[in-house]
């Protein structure tokens, strides 16, 4: 595949480029972005196109592509039942997403673990649209300039360490989510403890 796409000219490499990336803004997972952008750094080195091109047709994608799955998410949460609309879009998830969100999406356009969640939560829960337009353009000029570059300064290199670091990294990741989880559920059980308590009194 990255041989194949070696052989394509610059304009077909940041089209693809582009789709790749929007549909990975999308949120849909195992989406092999950075692949073209391999390719784009070769043909940087070659004079065939620029640092700059890159990144713009690559930000253009990650961002066009999270605001479609922003909008699928919150149109998609309309056709369910009230319950699962009022579980969305309850007060505790606006409290979490007025305090965390602008962060969340930003991280989230780099994290792959994170970008599908996070791209779907931020729609159904009717976080801001304002918001989270400007959270993802920054996030994608994030994710997609710092890649773009260090393809073009390292090569597949630095693909492969931070691969490496992730899944070390990811199982650290899993267990603190668990214990947040874990600690959110024992307030919730002292809390009611608590106004159980105080009915009986």
């Amino acid at each position: 595949m990255t041989a194949w796409l070696d052989s394509l000219p610059p304009l077909w490499l940041h089209l693809s480029t582009f789709i790749l990336m929007f549909l990975e803004g999308m949120g849909i997972p195992g989406i092999p972005g950075v692949l073209p952008m391999l390719a784009l750094a070769e043909s940087i080195h070659a004079g065939q196109t620029t640092l700059s091109e890159a990144i713009a047709w690559g930000v253009a994608g990650n961002w066009l592509g999270s605001l479609l799955g922003y909008q699928l998410a919150a149109s998609t949460l309309r056709r369910l039942p009230g319950s699962w609309q009022r579980i969305a879009r309850s007060e505790r998830t606006a409290r979490i997403m007025r305090r965390w969100g602008g962060l969340a999406v930003i991280v989230s356009r780099t994290v792959g673990s994170l970008r599908t969640p996070v791209t779907l939560y931020a729609g159904a829960s009717g976080y801001p649209w304002r918001a989270y337009t400007v959270y993802s353009l920054l996030g994608a000029v994030l994710h997609v300039g710092v890649w773009q570059t260090l393809l073009w300064r390292f090569g597949p290199e630095i693909l492969q360490n931070f691969e490496r670091f992730q899944s070390q990294l990811l199982p650290y990741f899993a267990g603190a989510v668990l214990l947040g989880v874990a600690w959110l559920l024992f307030r919730r059980r002292l809390k009611q403890k608590h106004l159980d308590a105080g009915g009986q009194g």
